[in-house]
């Protein structure tokens, strides 16, 4: 179900009203309202949502308020429920409008059993080409249910070393396709992932979105070997997600498995936290940007060291 505007009651008595809204059954009012989460000032109309002043009480559109403190929204046509949720922790940085959480991992075993919940945004999907594919299949191949589809992608278990323990896929079969809505998340790994630090996201279905924005200043290794730029920084608990563009200058002196540290410093030039790769992991993600993942907060880095080897 595309965007729409949810109400949720605050319990504030108002009395400044401006523009009128009338229907059969009820009277309601636009009111210019601002809001301060978390010491943040807001401004609801930015966004293009209204507050509403109907019998002393203030309607506030519950999907803004939610999302601006870091809650999942979701409404489920079929029950008519709304979901708000603010357990999803476990974030895509290429595709922001998916996100995993409430993971449960037990160890079984020699490996592990992860069962979670999985939230997929509106706007996570590329409703361009899902218009085209129904159009097209609803002719071609009637039998198809052109409103499903698998949801597919893997979960990375990073240990607190930022060094990824293990790539485990997942997949959720009949998904509402190009619908917001939460899933039921359950996979296995191959090897005992427990005890891991940090879960990031790799969707591959709903396919990683359109970036963005350009890449940060380029900085290169003192051999001239390996340059890298940061794209954008995301801090979740006590590690950032990093993703960049990393690429060899010279291919033929760095083999693909060569450790490649990234080192983020502060005004002063001292290390705020690293983070590890290899030109072998982005290639195996098939991703047009490395994502590496640190220990620290690095959002307000100043500068990167850039070292091939050990």
């Amino acid at each position: 179900m595309k965007k729409f505007f949810l109400g949720l009651v605050c319990g504030i008595v108002l009395t400044a009203t401006t523009a009128a809204y009338a229907s059969d059954t009820i009277q309601a009012y636009l009111f210019p309202a601002k809001f301060v989460i978390n010491g943040e000032t807001k401004n609801p109309s930015d966004s293009g949502y209204q507050t509403l002043n109907y019998d002393g009480h203030a309607y506030v559109p519950i999907r803004y308020i939610a999302e601006n403190m870091g809650s999942k929204v979701a409404y489920d046509e079929v029950s008519q429920t709304i979901t708000v949720d603010n357990g999803f922790n476990v974030i895509d940085i290429n595709n922001r409008e998916i996100s995993a959480g409430h993971l449960a991992v037990t160890k079984e075993g020699n490996h592990s059993v992860i069962n979670g919940k999985l939230y997929i945004g509106y706007f996570a999907w590329n409703h361009k080409y899902i218009d085209g594919y129904q159009s097209m299949t609803k002719y071609s191949n009637p039998e198809i249910d052109v409103t499903k589809t698998d949801v597919k992608g893997n979960l990375l278990f990073w240990d607190n070393e930022g060094e990824l323990m293990e790539r485990v896929p997942y997949e959720v079969k009949n998904a509402s396709l190009g619908e917001e809505q939460i899933l039921a998340l359950q996979t296995s790994s191959q090897t005992d992932v427990s005890e891991y630090a940090v879960v990031t996201l790799e969707s591959k279905q709903p396919t990683p979105t359109q970036v963005f924005g350009g890449l940060g200043p380029n900085y290169i290794d003192a051999e001239n070997k390996v340059n890298f730029a940061v794209q954008d920084i995301v801090k979740t608990g006590d590690y950032s997600i990093v993703r960049g563009g990393l690429y060899s200058v010279k291919s033929n002196e760095v083999s693909d498995e060569a450790p490649i540290t990234i080192t983020f410093l502060d005004a002063s030039g001292k290390s705020i936290g690293e983070a590890k790769t290899t030109l072998a992991a982005t290639k195996t993600a098939q991703l047009q940007f490395a994502v590496l993942v640190g220990k620290g907060d690095f959002t307000n880095y100043k500068s990167i060291t850039v070292k091939v080897g050990n």
